[in-house]
């Protein structure tokens, strides 16, 4: 294992010298963190242009009520199943969701029964979905158009910062290809290389956390993680992992631990 760390090391470190740490941080590292980003943007800001809290309940927006209402159409108009869609969802003292004329049939219940086959793997996302003081049909044509909206403005927003990050990407290589700036150049690459570092760190880490999650002292797991400690340099690397304080698990595990 002491070769594989020596080896992926000086390999990691030549790639971060030659590319350098703009064009990693600039490259899919900074496009991922857009992504992310933008996510939670689109997750924060859609709510709020499609309903209102207000003191009788929830209040959709006529742009949520325009989305809304093919969706809730498209769901079934009869039968047991319309029925439960149109009943009003009520929120227990207990924090269960109930429904049923006298609010004491739990939602998350009524659906696995209801639903055939899938029921009791809908149950949890439908339950989720609901809002108190609505009806289930309206509660999940709402989502709908909430995935919706947030998938719409995700992908402007992604755009849009994509091609900020590519504007501002292009100005920082030419100003480190200019020759006058060889000492910057210099410098972003010695960044390119601690960044690659600690990137096979982190992926050596993360494999090791994996592992060591199933190791029970005797399994696969086992083996893998006896590899993983075998060398002079492995084996400290490898239990100082800090994510191994994250399951509880100290290295080399013992068998039937």
């Amino acid at each position: 294992m002491d070769f594989v760390i020596i080896g992926g090391a000086l390999l990691f470190a030549v790639i971060g010298i030659v590319k350098g740490g703009a064009k990693i941080f600039f490259g899919l590292f900074m496009l991922l963190v857009i992504m992310v980003g933008a996510s939670f943007i689109s997750a924060a800001v859609c709510p709020l242009v499609l309903q209102k809290n207000t003191d009788e309940g929830v209040v959709y927006t006529s742009a949520a009520q325009t989305i809304m209402a093919p969706i809730a159409n498209a769901l079934p108009a009869s039968g047991d199943f319309a029925t439960l869609l149109d009943t009003e969802i009520v929120l227990g003292e207990d924090g269960v969701l109930y429904v049923g004329e006298s609010g004491d049939i739990p939602l998350k219940s009524t659906i696995s029964e209801n639903i055939p086959v899938v029921g009791q793997y809908l149950a949890s996302f439908i339950e989720k979905a609901a809002i108190p003081g609505t009806t289930l049909r309206s509660s999940i044509a709402y989502n709908i158009a909430r995935y919706i909206c947030e998938i719409i403005l995700w992908v402007i927003l992604v755009i849009a910062l994509a091609i900020v990050r590519n504007i501002v990407r292009k100005k920082i290589f030419v100003f480190l290809d200019d020759k006058k700036h060889a000492v910057f150049s210099k410098i972003d690459r010695a960044i390119g290389a601690v960044i690659t570092l600690v990137i096979f760190v982190a992926l050596l880490w993360g494999a090791g956390v994996l592992i060591a999650r199933f190791d029970d002292g005797a399994n696969w797991a086992y083996k893998a993680d006896a590899f993983l400690l075998d060398g002079v340099i492995a084996k400290p690397f490898m239990q100082a992992n800090p994510l191994l304080k994250l399951i509880n698990v100290t290295l080399p595990v013992a068998e039937a631990a």
